[in-house]
């Protein structure tokens, strides 16, 4: 199973790990690296388990505007040929991925207490 991360991951990422800094900088280098090793952990063992995570809570959008981002993941899953969502937990965090049964393609990651994944999700991925 090939497991790729769309640009949007990495952004999102980074945004976190921008929070943790401003939040308290004596801890964040810690919690950074624990996240994503984590984030690793779970490459590994959706590679093996690709349905591991529930289908996603994106689905579930009432707001026209959460309708809206929708559709744009559903094309955008589908286009890049992983057509099925699903979210993981990991601790407070949230991970939307999309797989077939031969890819799966890591989208993005979110605080639980956010609202939302990301505005919409880039087309361009790196291959892990």
């Amino acid at each position: 199973m090939r497991v790729d991360f769309a640009e949007s991951f990495g952004e999102r990422l980074g945004i976190l790990e921008a929070f943790m800094l401003a939040q308290d900088a004596d801890s964040a280098y810690t919690r950074i690296e624990h996240l994503q090793d984590e984030v690793l952990q779970f490459v590994d063992l959706v590679k093996l388990h690709p349905k591991i995570g529930r289908p996603a809570g994106v689905l579930a959008a009432n707001s026209i505007e959460g309708q809206w981002r929708l559709e744009r993941v559903l094309r955008f899953a589908v286009d890049a040929g992983v057509p099925e969502l699903r979210e993981y937990v990991i601790h407070a965090h949230l991970v939307l991925y999309a797989h077939s049964d031969s890819r799966v393609l890591m989208l993005s990651i979110r605080h639980q207490r956010e609202l939302g994944y990301v505005q919409e999700a880039s087309s361009r991925h790196v291959p892990i």
